[in-house]
């Protein structure tokens, strides 16, 4: 498959992957590609049609029915399910909790990260996940690894829950991102594991999204992009 170029950004649910990676995106004028967003939309379908996304047979099965598609409205990334747009939806906590449930799926990942290998063969993306650098483009020109504690990553989801005024308590948020972050990185499936040649950024120390997005932005023009 012909390459482009490709900024990975990769971390556990919750560190600012997405933030940091559509700012990067912007200031660079490339395209950004949200994979967990396209995750949620599946676990979305699955509670919408009340199909018990823990049996992989009906899981599988609905696949068929699914079809997704990222398009840029003006600057802003939105997610299309079955031609519907479904971007805010998908940010709820249950949606959340069920995008790691279905990303476990292989086949779920097989049909997604074809998708994303598709999107970013020519063109000049930056792409977050769990698997970028290590799965979906190992030949990403840039791979970064974002991180944080759990305890850090749940006090600011409650803080992005409340602000949209869908207040959560803290310690059902820790447990959830507890739980995923061990179905994440003990998945049989290209589970979330730092790339040995991805640079690691801690975003722990009340580090902004605009000042992650500038580690990267750095990282990019010191190589000579």
């Amino acid at each position: 498959m012909k390459k482009g170029f490709a900024i990975a950004i990769d971390g556990p649910g919750g560190v600012g992957k997405s933030t940091a990676a559509r700012l990067v995106a912007q200031e660079l004028g490339m395209a950004y590609i949200d994979t967990g967003a396209m995750y949620r939309a599946v676990a979305l379908y699955q509670i919408e049609n009340g199909i018990n996304m823990y049996n992989d047979e009906k899981l599988e099965r609905s696949l068929k029915d699914i079809a997704l598609e990222i398009v840029n409205d003006g600057g802003v990334q939105k997610i299309l399910l079955n031609g519907r747009d479904v971007t805010d939806l998908i940010r709820t906590q249950e949606v959340s909790e069920g995008a790691s449930v279905v990303a476990a799926n292989l086949r779920v990942r097989e049909k997604l990260v074809a998708q994303q290998k598709q999107m970013a063969a020519a063109g000049r993306v930056v792409m977050d996940g769990r698997d970028i650098g290590t799965h979906v483009l190992p030949w990403a020109q840039i791979k970064i690894y974002l991180d944080a504690p759990p305890e850090i990553r749940a006090q600011r989801r409650v803080l992005e829950l409340e602000e949209k005024g869908q207040p959560e308590d803290y310690k059902h948020i820790y447990a959830g991102i507890v739980a995923r972050d061990k179905r994440d990185r003990s998945r049989k499936h290209n589970p979330l594991i730092q790339a040995e040649d991805a640079v690691y950024l801690s975003t722990a120390q009340n580090e902004s999204p605009k000042d992650t997005a500038r580690d990267i932005v750095n990282i990019y023009e010191e190589r000579g992009y």
